[in-house]
């Protein structure tokens, strides 16, 4: 009987990491925005960007630890996102007159608000 009820912890503890694992978010990336604008994503989440904007576009992260690009027009690329990592980003080659980035998108770990 306790063999029978360590197998079952066991058994439950695997199916309760399975569902826990990563899951998977997609940026459209467009002309003039990303879309969504902002992406709720939890620890170790991979997000996905995919260029529809027309042009090869480059992604930045705001205190440009990362990069991603130039990305093909049709192309997808992804990247894993670890609490701590810096989750701002933007189109590197869209500014203003005044050298601010025009494109913006973020990822937050934060729970995501109800509609």
């Amino acid at each position: 009987m306790k063999r029978a009820i360590t197998l079952l912890a066991t058994v439950a503890t695997l199916a309760s990491a399975t569902a826990a694992q990563a899951a998977e978010h997609t940026i459209l990336i467009l002309p003039d925005a990303y879309f969504p604008a902002v992406t709720y994503v939890n620890d170790g989440d991979t997000v996905r960007f995919n260029n529809q904007s027309g042009a090869q576009h480059t992604i930045i992260a705001k205190n440009n630890s990362w990069e991603l690009g130039p990305i093909t027009n049709g192309a997808t690329v992804s990247l894993q996102f670890n609490k701590g990592d810096q989750n701002e980003f933007y189109n590197k080659n869209a500014k203003d007159s005044e050298g601010n980035y025009v494109v913006v998108g973020t990822v937050s770990f934060a729970t995501a608000p109800l509609n």
